[in-house]
């Protein structure tokens, strides 16, 4: 299985990583690890930016679901 297959089943934590990694072996790697961080790199960078999108919209959702506070008048 190849690891863009895995991507879905990771964590963010592990995305991340993955991410930090493809990026210093795509500067300091072989050939071969450059190549692969190329085309791992798109991928990564989408999977974090779904995951973040979805975040926000769960928290955003959970703001409007909570019952808002009322100030209370200060004499």
């Amino acid at each position: 299985m190849a690891i863009a297959d895995r991507l879905p089943d990771l964590s963010d934590k592990e995305l991340e990583t993955l991410q930090t990694n493809a990026v210093r072996l795509k500067e300091s790697g072989s050939v071969q690890q450059r190549r692969q961080a190329e085309e791992l790199l798109p991928l990564l960078d989408a999977a974090l930016e779904e995951r973040r999108l979805a975040r926000a919209a769960t928290q955003a959702e959970a703001r409007r679901a909570s019952p808002k506070k009322k100030k209370a008048a200060t004499p």
